[in-house]
């Protein structure tokens, strides 16, 4: 399988765990104490990390493409305008 796809699932499928375990811990959509809110905390704790190093991932795979990309926009000169 190509990586940039593996990637983008990896991404998509710990950005929604993280999301929807914020949400229910945010609106405390969960019954119960501190007990049964423990798994939700650490599911949503790793699956950022695991969004992190995939963030992370995607940058240097594509640091070729933002570099030329940067350079394309930041190398343009803005012809003067006459007022």
């Amino acid at each position: 399988m190509k990586k940039n796809y593996c990637l983008d699932w990896l991404l998509f499928l710990s950005g929604l765990a993280c999301i929807a375990t914020g949400l229910l811990l945010d609106f405390h959509l969960i019954p119960g104490g501190r007990e049964a809110k423990g798994p939700f905390v650490t599911v949503h704790t790793y699956s950022g990390y695991l969004m992190a190093v995939g963030i992370l991932l995607h940058l240097v795979w594509h640091k070729s493409w933002i570099s030329a990309v940067t350079k394309k926009i930041c190398g343009e000169k803005t012809p003067a305008r006459p007022f």
